[in-house]
């Protein structure tokens, strides 16, 4: 499976995801980033979410620009009708 790829999250999410990968724990990440440490685990769930639906836009994005085929019939332009 290949890593996330943190560097579409804004800078708090990276160095919080990271830092965690690291182990650090919430008292740490907060000191780091300048925050209560108590707000740390609601940055890091916003932070997957954030990081899941990017790699789910770019899955989508990748299967239509990978496969025009694949393409709804809605998404394909009608020449006929002018």
């Amino acid at each position: 499976m290949e890593p996330p790829d943190l560097d579409v999250l804004p800078r708090a999410y990276r160095i919080g995801l990271r830092l965690q990968e690291l182990g650090a724990d919430e008292d740490l990440i907060g000191e780091c980033l300048g925050i209560d440490p108590a707000g740390v685990a609601t940055l890091i769930e916003i932070g997957r979410q954030k990081l899941a639906a990017g790699q789910r836009s770019g899955r989508q994005l990748g299967l239509a620009d990978s496969d025009p085929e694949s393409r709804s019939p809605e998404a394909i332009p009608d020449d006929s009708v002018r």
